[in-house]
């Protein structure tokens, strides 16, 4: 793992300067090595072609490290590896024109997701003192369970929670799976990136009208439940989710939920969520990789994208 800037939450990775080219950031977070295919353990020939019916993906040894190869996962025929270098070749129109740098990047378990995240330049401000980074998070697996995917997401300044965002027509990321297409896919990521200063300036709106909404203990309930609702037991009980609880404490006290602008509104109530999902999810002890992939990639991200979407839903219907 390498990263440009502060030591990240998770304390790993080695720091490299800004402005360094992907080789150079391949290098530093240790992604230099590529997968190849081999026919998995069992595998039968099924054509002329010699193609057999399921492959190993094994990551390859680097000649210079003392390693052994590594079994990521197994595949159907139609599966297409993307090396890391070839994932890292997306960010060339904007890293190369300066529109953007590279501050993260790393793997998950043995190499089975690589990711990397780059920042663009602008800060959006939502309210006075509450910034927001905007960045490219682009993520690869090599196991055959995930696509090749690139999300928009922003980091506040103040609290470093992550807030995922979505694309004009709602989808959570744009994916290209690994097929015999995917090329022509990747090709297509061109003009993805055309849109990416509208989706930031669509997020920033966004953001602006949840500051715009002052919160009472009813409207606080009611977005709490639009996000995590209640079980019909519940319901009937008139029972609050264990949750609710922990969102209501961060709402009402954690420091960077107070700032002028942000105490009482759903902008504050939503970060509550985020911040609930970055820090206090799960019950569970995680090392620093599984809470990585749940925060980014997983269940906290997709929570954090429909706590976004939710608030804007009832910012429209309480500003009327």
């Amino acid at each position: 793992m390498a990263y440009y800037g502060e030591v990240p939450w998770h304390g790993l990775g080695k720091k490299v300067p800004k402005g360094i080219s992907a080789e150079e950031m391949i290098q530093a977070a240790g992604l230099d090595w590529t997968v190849d295919l081999k026919p998995a353990l069992g595998a039968r020939k099924i054509n002329k072609k010699g193609e057999y019916s399921r492959y190993e993906v094994v990551r390859v040894p680097r000649e210079k490290e003392k390693e052994s190869p590594v079994l990521l996962g197994v595949v159907s025929r139609r599966y297409r590896p993307l090396q890391n270098s070839e994932a890292f070749k997306f960010f060339d129109p904007i890293v190369g024109d300066r529109k953007a740098y590279f501050e993260t990047a790393g793997a998950l378990g043995e190499g089975e997701r690589i990711w990397v995240m780059a920042r663009m330049p602008e800060v959006m401000e939502v309210v006075r003192g509450d910034d927001c980074f905007k960045y490219l998070l682009l993520s690869n697996t090599h196991n055959g369970e995930g696509s090749v995917i690139v999300k928009f997401t922003t980091v506040r300044v103040v609290c470093q929670n992550t807030l995922m965002l979505a694309m004009e027509d709602g989808q959570k990321a744009y994916r290209v799976r690994h097929s015999k297409q995917m090329q022509f896919k990747l090709d297509e990521l061109a003009d993805f990136l055309a849109i990416t200063q509208q989706v930031f300036q669509e997020a920033e709106q966004t953001f602006r009208r949840l500051a715009a909404v002052k919160m009472t203990s009813e409207r606080l309930e009611q977005y709490f439940d639009a996000v995590f609702p209640r079980t019909d037991v519940q319901k009937k009980r008139h029972e609050k989710p264990p949750r609710w609880g922990f969102l209501q404490e961060m709402f009402d006290s954690q420091p960077d939920l107070q700032l002028p602008g942000v105490q009482g509104t759903l902008w504050g109530a939503y970060n509550a969520i985020t911040r609930f999902e970055d820090y206090k999810e799960p019950k569970q002890d995680e090392l620093p990789d599984q809470r990585l992939e749940r925060t980014w990639f997983g269940a906290g991200a997709d929570n954090k994208l429909t706590a976004l979407v939710k608030a804007d839903e009832l910012a429209v219907r309480w500003k009327n």
